[in-house]
């Protein structure tokens, strides 16, 4: 825990009422976690406001930022934007349980509070799944990859579709065109 002391905050020193704090999350803090991460190059600002009340502490978390990550159609590298936020209740009690994502239990003689791994899990979860370059999306990639998709694409798209929805529209006219082997199976039906 020693490694992730600079994401500790300490609560007891504060007055009642809210309190700013702001963590730079860089490639640093996320080596600290020895997991491999499908990113590079992590430029994230965390913004968390602390509420101190008389019996418990309210926290709401905040990042955004860049990450560098490849395309999935091209594989080429570009800046990802990403965002996330959520709300930490933390209560005192007899022994410290964090199995809650929501509300924490730490012990009345605690101190501070270590805030790293939910700045780890909320970068982690803003991340998304499919990741298409913008120039991918806008049409304007002259990426040797998304030539290559055209020419082996089973799709022909035409310039003014905009969705796949269009192509599975089409693909649904198509039911009048039954390849015969499948139409034998027809026959089987009660």
């Amino acid at each position: 825990m020693d490694k992730l002391k600079n994401y500790n905050i300490i609560f007891t020193s504060l007055p009642l009422g809210k309190s700013d704090f702001e963590f730079e999350l860089s490639q640093s803090f996320f080596d600290l976690f020895d997991i491999e991460q499908d990113f590079e190059d992590p430029k994230i600002i965390s913004k968390v406001i602390l509420e101190k009340k008389s019996t418990m502490l309210e926290l709401k978390i905040e990042i955004k930022g860049n990450i560098t990550v490849p395309c999935d159609l091209t594989g080429e590298l570009f800046e990802q934007e990403i965002s996330n936020n959520t709300e930490l209740i933390v209560k005192f009690g007899d022994e410290f349980d964090d199995t809650d994502n929501e509300i924490w239990v730490i012990p009345r003689e605690e101190y501070q509070i270590n805030i790293a791994q939910v700045l780890y899990e909320l970068t982690i979860l803003s991340v998304p799944t499919k990741r298409i370059h913008p120039d991918v999306l806008n049409r304007d990639s002259t990426s040797e990859m998304m030539d290559l998709l055209d020419q082996y694409s089973i799709y022909e798209l035409n310039e003014d579709t905009e969705d796949i929805s269009d192509i599975k529209n089409n693909e649904d006219d198509d039911d009048d065109e039954i390849d015969p082997r499948w139409a034998k199976l027809k026959d089987l039906k009660p």
